[in-house]
């Protein structure tokens, strides 16, 4: 099953970090994959306000510039 994870707010190097509503330590661990279903990384960290959460997510391999794109939850 496929979830939207949210809009990825910032790109530096290997890590991305990106801001849901339905985020939360549930999450930790999961595949998560881009708009093409393909997976590109991981879950690693949630943290910031309970409203607005954000995901730390550490990219599998060197991908193209993800700022400003949906990602989802394998």
């Amino acid at each position: 099953m496929v979830s939207r994870l949210g809009e990825v707010v910032n790109v530096s190097g290997k890590t991305i970090i990106v801001q849901g509503k339905r985020v939360g330590p549930q999450i930790v661990g999961k595949i998560v994959i881009d708009k093409n279903m393909k997976n590109i990384g991981r879950v690693v960290d949630v943290f910031g306000p309970v409203e607005a959460p954000y995901a730390k997510i550490v990219l599998f391999s060197n991908s193209p510039d993800f700022c400003d794109d949906v990602l989802y939850l394998r």
